[in-house]
């Protein structure tokens, strides 16, 4: 489903994701939404997204009807939500390695010197409900 991420980055027009990683078959995202409805910026990501991936490879149902979300509470849920996502390749058996994964926001982090590196299963907290 996720073949193409160029229609996922279209799909968002200006939003700003800071954190991300896209999959093949599901994405992971932290989104800032201020006093925005959640359902209504969901829906309209979904709309968007559908009509150019059907644009460019045909009909067929694109989105289950139901998102997982989750409100970050405090400087450690963030961070580890951050983990879990970058980890989240790894977790699903695409890549040994975080970094060779490209399609994550982890290179952004790697790049400006963030501890990123030290991402592994041993420090994320899987009992957490992350929303698989």
């Amino acid at each position: 489903m996720l073949n193409d991420p160029i229609i996922f980055w279209k799909s968002w027009k200006y939003r700003k994701i800071e954190y991300w990683v896209i999959l093949p078959d599901h994405i992971h995202f932290i989104i800032k939404i201020n006093d925005e409805n959640l359902s209504n910026v969901i829906h309209n990501f979904k709309t968007a997204y559908s009509r150019l991936y059907r644009n460019k490879f045909g009909s067929g149902k694109v989105w289950q009807n139901m998102f997982w979300d989750h409100m970050i509470r405090n400087e450690k849920d963030m961070e580890n939500h951050v983990n879990y996502i970058h980890y989240n390749p790894v977790k699903h058996q695409l890549v040994n390695n975080l970094f060779d994964w490209n399609e994550s926001s982890v290179h952004k982090f790697s790049e400006n010197g963030s501890n990123i590196i030290e991402i592994s299963a041993d420090n994320i907290d899987f009992e957490i409900e992350y929303g698989e």
